[in-house]
């Protein structure tokens, strides 16, 4: 069935006349119970919530709800002021000068503003025109099919067995592989578990089933299957027992197929020697027909890459086996020839789909309730060598986990969908209900300046650019939202070139490919915290110099438990100009999340309103106690109040890391 088609017209009337005075709502209040309500639940499933914003993998994307909360809080028209209601930014121009995964513009474009987002990484840039441009649905729809019909053409026939029942020609969705380790008695195949499947029935199929003696012969040579519980008894743990000699796909051997029938349906069977002719025959096709450079793919220096080349990996091209390169080098010919204004949203649909194919995923879907479920590459926010590697099968023809047919349909036509008709939760009579916001839209129009911005409402100028030196007028700016680095530890920019060195051969001359990602506001290590607040200060100084007067406001959200991140922050911040308004708590971080599930993390952000100071401040900040007890709303709540009084007390930069460092250790 088609999608439904939207109408959709761009306004060109006369700007509207925004009345914006010495304050602004925000500086005197915040709806935080109301906020917290919707961040909380949107937290476990932000995907759902704001769909339009997740074509592309980004990390530590702040909740869509809590930014519309702030946005609406700088809305001049107090009718127009409430969550649910349409609009009320029109004519008012938001920056976000590190956007990220795009949260801020996507919501301002809703309110009607125009917005300016610039990042220093390509893929955050890519990811917002692509999403944000007005593409028919229509034609996504007729395009993605056209471009997949001849891709499978192309590759499927690698992707192809026997079902064990009749005989007949199946697909495969996925190959389960097992990982090569050297133990005290030889080489032996290492899965994560026996277990394929739980049952509804609580029957279950093992692995067992399809090797009665865990033994696999291949080449002339035997070695057993063992499980984690019995690697780890026997010592078979870590780097220690890898295979480095060969490259990384190469340390995984195929064990078993799950595929479907059209007579059986789905199957699980062992893999053959006709299975394995069709790996080694998309090997060998990639060994003659695809032109990956080695120096295209070399694995940089990095916090996380160092998790890759500690184990030998030297080119990203390693952490994809046969049929994935195939895929890969395949989609770059038939890319060639889709039309122009296709090419960025398919090419990034590409991109995100490695994160599901690639040698690095593994299995999650023996569970009942989880039938062949991946788990992604970046699941834990970083690099996991699984010992049982999930090969999946891009172009099957059924709507399954990571897939191209499933990644269309939500990342394409279900944000599409959304994005020309948003829908809120609301909490009504005890149940949460989804209610459509009329007039809105999460579209926007592309201009190459902002001068084009006048007279208009939802244009968008996105950039890549270091926003320490920003082209913009001095005093050309309302407000500037954003979300900024969040010190060290989760590092995106290290993390992107597993997607970046891609993309580059997708979209050649879409970006600046060779810039230097370790020019963001990130501490790599303990030794270098004053580089993110240097890189930081130079984009506030900058944001300052083009706010508007007197209403202009920078406001971000941030939570760190570290008194180095504080500290920089706060240094950045007063060599910058700015004064504290105003601090709120607002909830961030669902729970169970993998990355910080039972360990010592904050679970809410502190939303900083600052202004460019004038020397006529208000003395109103009083320092608080230092904190003894670890509370994450009350610690963020604390982190507000001692930036407010640390940047009215003009203290050095000493003071300041003294200070922090006194306040957090109690």
């Amino acid at each position: 069935m088609e999608p439904t088609q939207i109408a959709f017209m761009f306004p060109v009337a006369e700007q509207p006349n925004v009345r914006l005075g010495d304050t602004v709502p925000i500086d005197a209040f915040f709806p935080e119970e109301e906020a917290n309500t919707l961040a909380e639940i949107e937290s476990f499933n932000k995907h759902l919530f704001r769909p339009n914003t997740y074509l592309h993998k980004w990390w530590a994307r702040r909740s869509g709800t809590t930014f519309r909360h702030i946005l609406k809080q700088l809305v001049p028209d107090p009718s127009r002021r409430d969550y649910y209601s349409p609009g009320g930014l029109e004519g008012v121009t938001i920056l976000d000068p590190m956007m990220g995964g795009g949260t801020t513009l996507h919501e301002a474009i809703r309110l009607g503003a125009n917005i300016i987002g610039y990042d220093i990484d390509p893929i955050p840039v890519l990811q917002a025109r692509a999403s944000l441009s007005n593409i028919p649905l229509s034609e996504k729809v007729s395009a993605f099919r056209s471009f997949k019909s001849e891709l499978a053409r192309r590759i499927s026939k690698y992707y192809q067995t026997s079902c064990p029942a009749c005989g007949g020609t199946a697909e495969i969705q996925f190959t389960l592989y097992g990982q090569r380790k050297m133990g005290p008695q030889g080489e032996v195949v290492v899965v994560d578990s026996f277990t394929l499947r739980e049952e509804p029935d609580d029957t279950q199929k093992s692995l067992v089933d399809l090797y009665p003696s865990l033994e696999i012969s291949s080449n002339g040579s035997s070695r057993s299957i063992i499980d984690r519980a019995d690697a780890h008894k026997q010592g078979i743990n870590g780097k220690s027992s890898d295979i480095l000699s060969v490259p990384f796909a190469q340390r995984y051997v195929p064990l078993a197929i799950v595929g479907y029938c059209n007579i059986h349906k789905s199957f699980f069977k062992k893999v053959d020697s006709a299975d394995n002719d069709y790996i080694q025959a998309a090997a060998r096709w990639v060994t003659k027909n695809a032109e990956f450079s080695p120096s295209d793919f070399e694995i940089p220096q990095g916090p996380k890459s160092r998790d890759l080349t500690n184990r030998d990996i030297r080119y990203f091209s390693e952490l994809f086996f046969p049929r994935q390169l195939a895929y890969i080098a395949q989609s770059q010919e038939v890319l060639q020839s889709v039309p122009r204004e296709h090419v960025l949203w398919l090419a990034l649909l590409l991109s995100t789909s490695l994160e599901f194919n690639s040698a690095l995923c593994g299995y999650k879907g023996a569970a009942k309730r989880r039938p062949g479920a991946i788990r992604h590459v970046f699941s834990h926010h970083a690099y996991s060598f699984p010992y049982t590697a999930l090969e999946n099968n891009p172009v099957f023809s059924r709507n399954t986990s990571g897939t191209l047919n499933n990644l269309f349909e939500n990342r394409i036509v279900s944000a599409g969908e959304w994005a020309r008709e948003p829908v809120e939760r609301r909490f009504v009579n005890g149940t949460w209900t989804e209610t459509s916001v009329p007039e809105e839209v999460d579209i926007g129009r592309e201009v190459s300046s902002a001068d084009e911005f006048i007279g208009k409402k939802r244009m968008f100028l996105v950039a890549q650019n270091d926003s320490s030196r920003m082209s913009l007028p001095s005093e050309s700016v309302d407000f500037v939202v954003t979300d900024p680095p969040y010190f060290d530890n989760v590092q995106y920019s290290d993390l992107s070139h597993f997607f970046r060195c891609w993309l580059k051969t997708f979209l050649p001359g879409e970006a600046n490919w060779q810039y230097v990602a370790h020019d963001s506001a990130v501490a790599e290590n303990s030794e270098n915290e004053e580089k993110f607040g240097s890189v930081i200060g130079r984009i506030w100084k900058e944001c300052n110099r083009v706010l508007k007067r007197p209403h202009g406001r920078l406001i971000f959200t941030y939570h760190h438990w570290k008194p180095g991140a504080w500290a920089q922050l706060t240094i950045a911040l007063q060599q910058a100009g700015f004064s504290l308004v105003n601090a709120f708590v607002v909830h961030s971080e669902n729970p169970i999340s993998v990355h910080i599930i039972n360990l010592r993390s904050l679970k809410h952000d502190t939303i900083l309103v600052l202004k460019p100071r004038n020397g006529n401040e208000l003395v109103r900040w009083h320092k608080p106690e230092p904190i003894v007890d670890f509370d994450s709303y009350s610690f963020c709540q604390a982190c507000g109040r001692m930036t407010g009084w640390i940047l009215e007390n003009n203290l050095s930069e000493s003071e300041i890391e003294r200070e922090w460092s006194t306040f957090m250790k109690g």
